[in-house]
């Protein structure tokens, strides 16, 4: 097996990072001459997904009809938890505003509303905290690592659990 250095894994998220999301027909549109980005509360992942959505349309609302500049626009309005899911993305997968706010309201929503549910020191909402989801089937996907996971911990609890019977001798008379 080969040796991973830190230079490697740097190497690997800053090219992970300078990968666009963004279809290259949005990524090639230049931005308006005389642009000049709004203020914005930045996204910090406490608020609900949608209503910052609607917040961040507010603030642009001149720019609505410009769909790349939506979207070139709207990673610098996140935090630090919801830009590593907006780095994660794949590449040119994005080819539109309305799909970056759905990815980003699927992101929000299945994750926040999920780990809502979960009591605080369950393993999955941990996991969920520390390395948020990018869509729904990566969180079933996830869902269903630690179902198992749970379910072959509880095994090995009945199994310990169950006591070894002695054999009894039987004498011959």
């Amino acid at each position: 097996m080969p040796h991973v250095t830190s230079e490697d894994a740097i190497s690997k998220a800053l090219h992970q990072i300078s990968q666009s999301p963004f279809s290259k027909e949005i990524e090639k549109t230049d931005l308006p001459k005389r642009f000049t980005r709004p203020t914005f509360t930045i996204y910090d992942g406490k608020m609900d997904p949608m209503e910052y959505v609607s917040h961040y349309n507010q603030s642009m609302a001149i720019y609505s009809k410009n769909e790349a500049l939506m979207c070139k626009n709207f990673p610098s309005s996140l935090g630090p938890t919801a830009m590593r899911w907006f780095d994660r993305l794949e590449k040119g997968v994005i080819r539109g505003f309305d799909e970056l706010i759905r990815a980003f309201g699927a992101r929000g929503i299945a994750t926040s509303t999920f780990k809502v549910g979960l009591p605080i020191d369950f393993d999955l909402r941990a996991s969920l905290a520390l390395k948020p989801v990018t869509d729904m089937n990566k969180l079933m996907e996830r869902v269903e690592e630690y179902k198992r996971l749970e379910d072959d911990q509880l095994q090995d609890k009945a199994k310990a659990k169950v006591p070894v019977e002695e054999k009894k001798e039987v004498k011959a008379d």
